[in-house]
């Protein structure tokens, strides 16, 4: 069991605790200010350090949106709703969200359709279908995209 932490009282200590925190992964600058302020730092230390930080480029909201945004496409195979999200969930303004996307591969498409392809394994019953609509919704890909892959690789399957 953790023991409670004092709060932060100072700027040097609000400093400590921002590094810390990076020493685990980066954090936005929202990500950071809520953490702080939860920890008991007042506003003006909180501000002061997120100063330090830019100053020093160890936080950045742009790069980190930017890296966030790939891994989230590349790796987790999130469609761009649902990287948007997870983007302003996390500290990042709507506008810079927006501004990512717009940067992230093209190629989202061709992307669900593998998946669609690999998720119904060729059969296309109504109930494989819904099912798959409402994975592909939750991954952040919009209903119209998993619809038009789903009839074109049916359409397929019917040719051969």
């Amino acid at each position: 069991m953790r023991k409670p932490q004092k709060p932060l009282e100072s700027y040097e200590d609000t400093k400590e605790k921002a590094l810390r925190l990076l020493e685990f992964r980066s954090h936005s600058e929202g990500e950071l200010k809520k953490k702080l302020s939860l920890s008991g730092a007042s506003d003006e230390n909180i501000e002061k350090t997120i100063d330090f930080l830019r100053e020093y480029h160890l936080v950045n909201d742009r790069l980190y949106a930017e890296s966030l945004a790939r891994d989230l496409q590349n790796i987790k195979s999130y469609g761009k709703n649902r990287i948007k999200n997870e983007l302003i969930s996390r500290g990042i303004s709507p506008y810079l969200a927006e501004e990512v996307l717009l940067k992230l591969d093209e190629n989202d498409t061709e992307r669900l359709r593998e998946q669609i392809k690999k998720r119904l394994k060729g059969t296309f019953d109504k109930k494989n279908k819904d099912k798959a609509i409402r994975y592909f919704i939750y991954r952040g890909y919009s209903f119209e995209e998993i619809k038009g892959c789903i009839n074109s690789l049916e359409e397929e399957e019917q040719a051969d």
